[in-house]
Order: structure tokens, then C-alpha cells, then sequence
């Protein structure tokens, strides 16, 4: 029986991963517990995924809202900008995972408004767990679907916003909710590799407004060979003196139009292909929530 089930469980990631060299689908891969990534802005602990089988790079990736083609951008150029996408889900955590590695020639962080994020090179993602088409998102008085934006390093202590509700104490990295961290190789403000990673607890539903409880918060329950729907959005700026807005590129993983949460997100079974580490995640927690703390 149990040679059934691994049997089984490859063929339906297998099937599920032919599909993801369409954009309109990704799979997470399911970490088993004890293998959860340790959110510290390392992807070591992602090592043993096989990019090819659960990433998303520079071909999958679209060019969004006109940046790149006003700046006579027609594709992403891997020596000025190469990205690779992973998501993951677990069980017992009821959490989603994300990494993103970003190389890129210059890393520009020179915004002289702190809450002007997109001004900056930043990184955002979006997830509407209940799977609805676009037009459903955040309909009326109720939040479906949010997106948790990011840009380090921070500038006066600021690095995160969230849509559609922007100003709630509770709804902050560290939280219950999400947590995110981040780490750079090469020069902090020049050319670099950012590795970003973000763990979310999936909220279904919320009220849409600056008055919400955690107790009004409705969570929903991440179920093996469900889809639910997310986006990777990362925003490229070269140039400018920290006024107005100089992005050259906006790369998503929506087919248009910024800012939704469009791409299918397989939540797949253990994938028995995967030598996972005995004794738990390889990551060593080196500078962690620190580094982010040391910005502010």
C-alpha cells in the first residue's frame, strides 16, 4: 500500500509540474514538519526543491503596467536582472512559504517619502485563497484578497505596507500573520543578490476597514490538492534622486495589470522525490529579524 501512495503522490506532482511551464500555474511544494524554512533571509533551507520542478525565472515572469516598454525594455536581461521565484505550503503550520532570489546591477533604495515602497526596488506578493476571479477580489466591505509589500532596506524604520488594509497594529511582520526577512551577497546599494522570504497565514476573509480585529479575521485551511491563487511582483528601479516614481520594470507573474493575486497555487502532496535534511531545516538563523532591526 505504502509503494501505492508514493506512486501515486509523484504522479500527480509530476502531472501538476508538466503544467507549470504554463504561466497560469505554480505548485508549492509541501514541506514535511520538522523541514519548515526558518524565516531569516536564507534559502539555504529551499536547496534540495528542484528550481526547474517548482520555480518560477525570468521566462514566466511578464512585464507589467508599461514600465519596461516605456523605457524600451522588451525583455528581462539576466545580467541586469534575474529572478527566481519558490513557494511552499505545510500542514501543521497551516502556513504558505515564499523565496525570491533577485540579482540585480544596481539595488536602488533611495526614496525620500519612506511609504513610497514602489519608488524603490521591492518585492510584493499577493494571495487570494478562496480562488476567485479578479473582479471578486475585496468586493464591498469585505477584504479576500491581500497583498504584503516589501522594500529593503528600510528607510527610517518603514519596509512593509499591506492592501487592502494598510493600518492595523496587530497585521505586522513578527505577527501571527506573516513574517518576513531578507539578506543581501555583494554590495548593499550596487550590484547584489536579495534573497527575500516571507511565511503567511492565509486569511480567507476580513473586514475591510481600519477597525478589524484579529477575532474577525476568518483563516483558511490550507488542503492538500487544492489551488488557491497568488502573484510575485517585482518592482525594478534604476536611477533617480529618491523623488517620484523611476521604475523601469515591473515583473509579475500576472498576465496583466499590477497588483492581483492571478496565478494558480497548487497546494501539492509530499513529493517523494525530495531528500528532505534528517533532524529538520539545514538554516542557521545568522542575522534574522536583526538585520531588519539594525535598519531602523
Amino acid at each position: 500500500m505504502r509503494k501505492s501512495i508514493i506512486a501515486m503522490t509523484a504522479v500527480l506532482v509530476g502531472a501538476f509540474s508538466a503544467q507549470a511551464h504554463d504561466n497560469g500555474l505554480m505548485v508549492a511544494v509541501q514541506f514535511p514538519d520538522g523541514n519548515q524554512p526558518m524565516i531569516d533571509g536564507s534559502d539555504a533551507d529551499w536547496a534540495m526543491i528542484p528550481v526547474d520542478v517548482y520555480g518560477i525565472q525570468n521566462d514566466r515572469l511578464n512585464s507589467l503596467d508599461g514600465f519596461a516598454e516605456a523605457a524600451g525594455i522588451e525583455e528581462l536581461d539576466a545580467s541586469s536582472l534575474n529572478i527566481r521565484h519558490l513557494a511552499g505550503w505545510n500542514e501543521s503550520s497551516n502556513n504558505l512559504y515564499m523565496t525570491s532570489r533577485v540579482y540585480d546591477d544596481i539595488h536602488v533604495i533611495r526614496r525620500q517619502d519612506p511609504g513610497k515602497f514602489f519608488w524603490d526596488d521591492s518585492w510584493e506578493i499577493d494571495v487570494n485563497a478562496l480562488h476567485e476571479a479578479r473582479d471578486q477580489h475585496n468586493a464591498g466591505e469585505t477584504a479576500t484578497s491581500f497583498s504584503y509589500k516589501f522594500a529593503f532596506p528600510p528607510v527610517e524604520g518603514t519596509f512593509e505596507w499591506l492592501r487592502p488594509n494598510k493600518t492595523l497594529p496587530w497585521l505586522t511582520s513578527g505577527s501571527q500573520w506573516f513574517t518576513v526577512d531578507y539578506s543581501f551577497e555583494g554590495e548593499e546599494y550596487g550590484e547584489s543578490t536579495y534573497t527575500y522570504e516571507v511565511s503567511i497565514q492565509p486569511i480567507s476573509s476580513m473586514p475591510k476597514n481600519s477597525e478589524a480585529t484579529e477575532a474577525e479575521v476568518n483563516i483558511h485551511n490550507l488542503t492538500e490538492g487544492e489551488t488557491i491563487h497568488v502573484g510575485f511582483i517585482v518592482n525594478e528601479v534604476d536611477g533617480g534622486e529618491g523623488e517620484g516614481d523611476n521604475r523601469i520594470g515591473q515583473w509579475g507573474t500576472q498576465v496583466e495589470g499590477c497588483c492581483h493575486a492571478d496565478m494558480d497555487l497548487l497546494i501539492a502532496p509530499l513529493d517523494p522525490a525530495i531528500a528532505w535534511p534528517e533532524g529538520g531545516s539545514t538554516a542557521v538563523e545568522a542575522a534574522s529579524w536583526g538585520m531588519i532591526k539594525a535598519q531602523f
